[in-house]
């Protein structure tokens, strides 16, 4: 029986592996930590990013990219994006035509602005079989196998549809999609407008003026799907305001957190010394502006954010901006 590779032993890479073993798949789960897989493998628990969730026997940890990957008809990978490209340019020994990459990276590379659907495009020689999954869907509550949805985009039908087959269960429904770009980008910004929402609590503000940042930054999610040639209504489906209304405001939201410590006065670094690690939104936040600053965008809620954690612009004049600004991509 062919194996389903999975590429990223984080939370979310060991709960897709999860969801898959109990559809009855074999899963090669690839860890860039050796001692984490090892730990994996002896206790059958990934206690470092998914504490507590006893993981099927049909997940095989490894630490060998090639051994993950060969032989794999479907490859799912689950790396930060700032990572991406260089765990992508290890694999080009690795993989083949027929293959079919299953994106679950949200996020815009610094620098080049590419989608992870972009950067597989620019690493590898030719383009790629690939879909996308994007929606509401914290690890640990897939993992315990609680309700959920998200979207499904590929370019070619047939493919999403094969996905779909591969994930349904009694807890976990998909809705199919064709837009790569805005499944894409709703991921990807809900994780700033998150960092918005989590300043404001931590400075004190009341739950209308959040729901206001919210409502606008729906908005610039749309928007800014539109202008890098997706469709926008996407932004109303689980990848976009279902995700967004989770991450802003679930219990187990890092980007939310942070935006809080943040808004409590609380620089990086300390945030960094104090929970280890630094969310996705910070490094998308990067990249957005760079947008916003290369098309001429307006877009102040995205660029209220760098503002707020990199030009130290206070949280009162961010609201004044928002206030004032009309979003628009033009």
């Amino acid at each position: 029986m062919k194996h389903i590779a999975v590429i990223g032993g984080g939370a979310w890479g060991t709960a897709i592996s999860t969801l898959l073993a109990n559809n009855g798949h074999h899963v090669k789960l690839w860890c860039f930590d050796p001692e984490n897989a090892e730990k994996i493998k002896c206790a059958q628990i990934n206690e470092k990013y998914l504490p507590g969730i006893q993981l099927d026997e049909k997940i095989t940890p490894v630490t060998d990219l090639k051994e993950a990957i060969c032989g794999a008809r479907w490859v799912f990978e689950a790396i930060p994006v700032k990572f991406l490209r260089s765990i992508l340019e290890r694999t080009r020994d690795c993989f083949n035509q027929d293959q079919v990459w299953v994106l679950l990276s949200k996020g815009i590379e610094k620098d080049t602005l590419l989608l992870p659907s972009q950067i597989i495009d620019d690493v590898f020689s030719f383009k790629a079989q690939k879909a996308v999954i994007s929606g509401p869907s914290f690890a640990l509550e897939v993992a315990r196998k609680q309700m959920t949805g998200v979207t499904i985009a590929a370019t070619d039908y047939a493919i999403g549809q094969g996905l779909h087959k591969l994930l349904a269960s009694d807890y976990f429904c998909s809705n199919l999609s064709t837009d790569l770009i805005g499944v894409q980008v709703g991921g990807a910004v809900k994780n700033v407008i998150t960092l918005a929402i989590g300043i404001l609590d931590g400075a004190g503000y009341t739950d209308n003026t959040k729901t206001f940042v919210l409502t606008r930054g729906l908005q610039e999610i749309a928007m800014l799907i539109s202008m890098l040639d997706g469709e926008p209504e996407t932004a109303y489906d689980f990848s976009g305001v279902g995700d967004l209304v989770l991450t802003a405001m679930g219990t187990r939201s890092r980007n939310l957190e942070v935006g809080k410590r943040i808004g409590k006065g609380k620089t990086l670094e300390q945030i960094l010394k104090a929970t280890g690690y630094i969310p996705e939104g910070i490094n998308t936040a990067h990249s957005i502006n760079q947008l916003i600053t290369e098309k001429k965008l307006k877009l102040p809620v995205c660029q209220g954010v760098y503002q707020m954690i990199f030009e130290k612009i206070s949280v009162d004049d961010f609201l004044k901006h928002v206030m004032d600004k009309k979003s628009s991509t033009r």
